[in-house]
């Protein structure tokens, strides 16, 4: 099934990224795999959408400058003061016919099939999420957009997951979980994300 797929990613040089990371990979190194990481989540994006929608923070900054080449996308700078600001805002602005799939840079790696999973599911749900292991969530899909969507939770938060299943809830929004996938945060998840790789 065909969608509408939205990024969001923060501008390295503007805003901080992957700081859990720096530890381990240091300050650049944390910065090249933010880089690689949403060219990865990009190039998933391109089985559902031709010219996915790559939303980027803060709104005041050229993203083409921050973000170098990268492979086939529409970059759009989004206003709002934290990340769910911008999820809302992002998912308003793209005017979409198609249903809505939301994307961090943070699970390049997701399996493809949860995205068909979710996108079929939407025959029954408003809205279908993938949770992860610290309580918030690497993939968002939406029948159409939901306004007051920000409202629901808090970006980050460790539980932003089940915060926004309750908003939905009580907005009388049916929702769907996929199995969980984790986002790479941490250390750990960095050296979990290369073992599956390399296999």
């Amino acid at each position: 099934m065909r969608a509408t797929v939205v990024i969001l990613t923060k501008l390295p040089g503007h805003l901080p990224v992957k700081t859990r990371l720096q530890p381990l990979l240091g300050e650049q190194g944390a910065i090249d795999f933010h880089l690689q990481a949403l060219r990865e989540t990009i190039e998933l994006a391109h089985a559902f959408d031709e010219e996915p929608v790559v939303a980027t923070s803060p709104v005041d900054a050229d993203p083409a400058a921050a973000l170098g080449a990268l492979p086939r996308a529409r970059l759009m700078p989004i206003e709002g003061d934290d990340g769910a600001v911008c999820l809302e805002n992002a998912l308003a602005a793209v005017h979409a016919d198609r249903p809505l799939v939301a994307l961090g840079a943070d699970a390049p790696d997701l399996p493809k099939g949860r995205i068909e999973q979710g996108l079929d599911l939407l025959k029954w749900f408003d809205a279908v999420m993938a949770p992860t292991r610290d309580g918030g969530f690497s993939c968002l899909i939406l029948r159409e957009p939901i306004p007051g969507l920000a409202e629901g939770f808090t970006y980050g938060d460790d539980g932003a997951f089940a915060s926004l299943v309750k908003w939905l809830d009580r907005r009388g929004r049916s929702v769907g979980q996929l199995d969980p996938w984790n986002d790479i945060d941490t250390p750990e998840d960095y050296k979990a994300y290369l073992a599956r790789r390399n296999g």
